[in-house]
């Protein structure tokens, strides 16, 4: 039973596909309230991205999940964090 799940925990699609894809979409989601404009209620930039989470969610994990390429699904998860976290840092600094 361990070495079950020992290679199951050693394997890097889990990595990406697991935790990788919800820590990605969190800060996705997070970020989109600074860029995504605000509505005439002035809510939209608040509930689209609560909305939109579970399609950005399974958009990352449906595509990590299935490709046969890890190394770019990385790389690209990897930018999207990037480039939401800078989003997010301006934000919060006020830059």
């Amino acid at each position: 039973m361990s070495s079950i799940s020992n290679s199951f925990l050693a394997s890097k699609r889990f990595w990406l596909t697991g935790p990788v894809t919800l820590v990605v979409a969190l800060v996705v989601m997070l970020a989109m309230a600074a860029w995504f404009p605000p509505g005439a209620g002035k809510v939209n930039n608040i509930v689209m991205p609560l909305v939109m989470f579970p399609l950005i969610w399974s958009a990352l994990f449906f595509y990590t999940y299935l490709t046969d390429k890890l190394a770019k699904a990385g790389w690209i998860m990897l930018a999207l964090f990037l480039v939401n976290s800078v989003v997010l840092a301006l934000q919060f600094w006020g830059a």
